[in-house]
């Protein structure tokens, strides 16, 4: 074993690749997922008691939390608008979460912004305008964003970001390091 990881060369563009055997792993996940495959099966050796997940509860029945995310992702599969449009909801709703709230005049001007409203309103026939008011009233509709004090903040709990934590330049500034 070593001591680290093995180092993998960007791509021509610079942005980092996954390895051969990571890629393949990704494509048979995928594709299993799409089929409905299980994916939990006595020959993976895997027969957790107890799923430690990155939020929320702990999860005492595996194979019902298997199940649960499973007829979730099928829903995404069989519905590319949805999936989009649920995209669009969390990665709105962890900004907003990230940002303490973003101020409720500045809040489509900041959606305009994004490379990832761009795309999502693309993939839905839909101007970035149109999609990032859409965006607000729905979320704002539906409870998952709250008006509070002249800012939007998501409900769902969560626990605040310190603003000096994002004041870090992005990696593509960093010094380069010497390979180990």
């Amino acid at each position: 074993m070593t001591d680290t990881l093995p180092r993998i060369p960007p791509s021509p563009d610079g942005k980092p690749i996954p390895s051969h055997d990571t890629a393949e792993s990704f494509r048979a996940f995928a594709r299993d997922l799409t089929a409905g495959r299980r994916l939990r099966t006595p020959e993976a050796a895997l027969a957790p008691r107890v799923l430690l997940p990155s939020h929320g509860p702990v999860l005492t029945d595996p194979d019902a939390a298997f199940a649960g995310a499973l007829r979730r992702s099928r829903r995404l599969v069989d519905d590319p608008d949805g999936a989009v449009w649920y995209g669009a909801r969390r990665i709105f709703a962890f900004a907003l979460m990230i940002r303490g709230g973003i101020p409720a005049d500045e809040v489509e001007s900041y959606l305009h912004a994004r490379a990832w409203l761009t795309d999502a309103a693309r993939l839905l026939g839909r101007t970035a305008e149109t999609l990032a008011a859409e965006l607000t009233t729905t979320t704002l509709r539906s409870g998952a964003v709250v008006l509070r004090d002249g800012r939007l903040h998501a409900a769902a709990e969560h626990t605040p970001v310190a603003p000096e934590s994002l004041r870090v330049p992005y990696p593509r500034v960093w010094p380069a390091t010497e390979p180990r």
